[in-house]
């Protein structure tokens, strides 16, 4: 545990047993019959107010706390937000490059790659590589439908270095051949 949770806990631990023993005590004092049953009732209001206090003080701070840690997550969201971004920017530039993998995203970014592969992950619930796959895949489907060039000419302007491959890759994705996929376009045209 960390040292703030610690403090937190023995606080939140303290006040309870501190309310438990009042409450417990005010049962007890029913009837003020001489000077000391006066006083002791006396120590247990003053007691109970100090509780009151110090629990009035913990939610104060408690919701403070809550409130400092709300904005450092949405300040964190946002930076990863701007980081999602950089690197959309950096595939879709770099996209036609047969040679481009994660590592230029990675020395452009500035980030060390488990940062970069987690971060990533998390937000687009995909790795890195699959999304760069994808976004080639889109780019193939649009030039496909648009163009009139062969299979091969597309599979390089998409960033794919070998035509074979991006044909098996394209019929894993479609579960058609990019062949196909252009004519079943075309027929729906």
């Amino acid at each position: 545990m960390k040292k703030n949770e610690l403090i937190t806990l023995g606080f939140k631990s303290l006040t309870l047993l501190l309310l438990s023993a009042t409450v417990i005590e005010s049962i007890y004092i029913i009837n003020v019959k001489d000077k000391e049953d006066y006083i002791y009732n006396i120590y247990l209001i003053v007691l109970q107010f100090l509780i009151l206090i110090s629990l009035v003080t913990y939610l104060y701070f408690y919701k403070k706390v809550k409130e400092e840690k709300a904005s450092i997550l949405e300040k964190v969201e946002k930076k990863e937000d701007e980081l999602i971004l950089k690197i959309d920017e950096i595939i879709q530039s770099k996209l036609t490059d047969s040679d481009f993998n994660v590592v230029e995203i990675e020395k452009e970014i500035g980030v060390s790659r488990p940062v970069l592969l987690n971060r990533f992950k998390k937000v687009k619930g995909t790795t890195l590589v699959n999304y760069i796959k994808k976004e080639r895949l889109k780019k193939a489907e649009v030039l496909l439908v648009t163009s009139s060039d062969n299979i091969s000419e597309i599979a390089y302007k998409v960033g794919f270095s070998d035509p074979k491959y991006f044909s098996k890759v394209f019929r894993q994705d479609k579960e058609l051949t990019p062949t196909e996929y252009r004519r079943q376009k075309q027929l729906d045209n």
